[in-house]
């Protein structure tokens, strides 16, 4: 491990913790490396003015926010956030954003160049702007220029069927104005669901784990290199020429010294050094900009964010926390394609492990002090075990987990820096309602941190973990449910957050 990333100071925030259906609060307590203390009893006495405040929250709940295992109460020492009573739900209905309003295409008949079906006989099911993005890209990687890839997301709320306003599909382009793939007409690409295009040259990332038994193999490769820091656009056909144009276009992502101004949007990502590093440029799916230091609630609530503005938009992660002009923070590229799971966050509930005790108290959460550096362990783990209920209606055979915000490396003094890594089954002793009847074992599944990428440094942003028992052939039928734990090295300490997507494959 490199030494930038041997950074240490006390542990003296306040911590806490939530996790839910939607955003819920349930715990807190100061947490210091010599020890953690027990939960304090005047937590309890605060449970009618917790319960009153998550009753407005449900009325004023419109939509299902992401699930989310970390949000911040200021820190203060002797501060302790007001826990549920013992027993009672833990889920509460926080508001979560409205899609982002779809841009309606143009239609252009008589501009010269610009080659388009006439305005009486429009495809039926053309996409227009807003409806599929660009939602991750990179255009180098650890095997040089060619280790590239560009994932498109399906926003449009509903399953789309590629048809092309002319051609043969939707092009993905470079601002040469070359096409790099296609997505062919006829293509189904799923409600949240991903297309991923591949250069077959260098793609070093084919065996990222996609769906049962499939990896993050391209759905369509191409072998021309997009230059470094170049523009990239989705269109509404693939026919080239006047027809990439911006009232063709669907989505498009570059930097600040691409000049053409149909191949981004705003004024472009910061331009990066081209170092030959795992990377990833990924659509917020937060809403925080990927900062490490900003802490509540989630804006986009889970959702990728598309304000028009690519810099507003995207965050630059790598395995390294390397510093290469796009802003530094630790994570791992995570490409998907037509086979991988689907976020989804309205169709699971997330409870604590133990709903008899607290959020932040054993078993629900433990803190280890056990050094580990090896495992970017120095100041021990922090262990989140909740209990997964599948809700979708039926059966779940593949089930993961994406880090979408957290505190990680670089993180300033004061803020924890986390490091989620695999972690394997434990038999855990919990008190389950009625409270006070008696205790029972539980085994609580271990989840694995996907690789590709390696990972050396631990995940980090977009990072994702699996839920290995959920398959083919044990799949998670409709209103089971699964004990599951998250484990986070510590290698600073400091108040922290760690928000999750739920994804998962019928």
């Amino acid at each position: 491990m490199s030494k930038s990333f041997r950074v240490s100071v006390v542990f003296a925030g306040l911590v806490a913790v939530v996790l839910g259906l939607s955003q819920v609060a349930f715990a807190g307590g100061t947490v210091i490396q010599s020890g953690e203390p027990a939960a304090n009893n005047s937590e309890t006495s605060k449970n009618a003015s917790l319960k009153s405040a998550k009753k407005k929250k449900k009325r004023k709940a419109s939509a299902p926010s992401l699930v989310v295992l970390g949000v911040y109460a200021q820190p203060t020492v002797s501060e302790v956030s007001a826990l549920p009573a013992a027993g009672s739900p833990v889920v509460v209905t926080a508001t979560a954003p409205a899609p982002a309003t779809t841009r309606s295409a143009v239609r252009m008949s008589k501009t010269p160049g610009v080659h388009v079906l006439p305005v009486e006989d429009p495809p039926v099911n053309v996409a227009t702007a807003g409806q599929l993005i660009i939602s991750e890209f990179r255009v180098r990687g650890p095997n040089g220029a060619n280790d590239e890839f560009i994932e498109i997301y399906n926003a449009s709320g509903a399953d789309h069927t590629v048809a092309a306003l002319s051609g043969s599909g939707y092009g993905v382009a470079a601002s040469d104005g070359t096409t790099r793939c296609s997505i062919p007409n006829g293509t189904v690409i799923p409600n949240r669901g991903h297309y991923l295009c591949v250069n077959s040259i260098g793609y070093s990332l084919a065996s990222y784990p996609a769906g049962n038994g499939t990896t993050a193999t391209g759905d369509a490769t191409y072998t021309t290199d997009i230059p470094d820091n170049a523009g990239i656009a989705l269109f509404n056909n693939n026919t080239g020429g006047g027809s990439y144009s911006l009232a063709n276009r669907l989505d498009a992502v570059g930097s600040t010294s691409e000049a053409n101004t149909t191949y981004k949007e705003g004024t472009g990502y910061p331009a990066l050094t081209p170092f030959s590093i795992d990377y990833a440029f990924y659509r917020d799916t937060c809403g925080k900009g990927g900062s490490i230091t900003t802490f509540g609630a989630c804006p986009t609530g889970g959702l990728p964010k598309d304000t028009n503005n690519n810099a507003a938009d995207f965050v630059f992660v790598d395995t390294n926390g390397t510093s290469a002009g796009a802003g530094q923070r630790l994570g791992a590229p995570g490409p998907e394609n037509l086979s991988s799971p689907i976020e989804r966050n309205e169709s699971f509930a997330v409870n604590l492990l133990d709903t008899c005790v607290g959020g932040a108290s054993p078993p629900n959460r433990v803190r280890d002090f056990t050094s580990d550096p090896p495992n970017n362990s120095t100041f021990g783990t922090l262990d989140i075990r909740r209990t997964v209920v599948n809700n979708t209606g039926g059966n779940v055979t593949r089930l993961r987990f994406r880090v979408v915000d957290l505190t990680t490396f670089p993180a300033p003094s004061g803020i924890a820096d986390l490091r989620p890594r695999t972690s394997t089954t434990v038999v855990v002793t919990v008190d389950r309602p009625p409270c006070g009847s008696g205790t029972s074992n539980v085994s609580v599944n271990g989840t694995t941190l996907e690789q590709p990428p390696s990972q050396p440094n631990g995940g980090g942003f977009n990072s994702s973990m699996s839920a290995g028992t959920v398959t083919l052939g044990t799949p998670l039928a409709n209103g089971a449910s699964i004990d599951v734990r998250f484990l986070l090295g510590i290698q600073q300490t400091g108040s922290f957050k760690f928000f999750i997507n739920v994804e998962a494959l019928p």
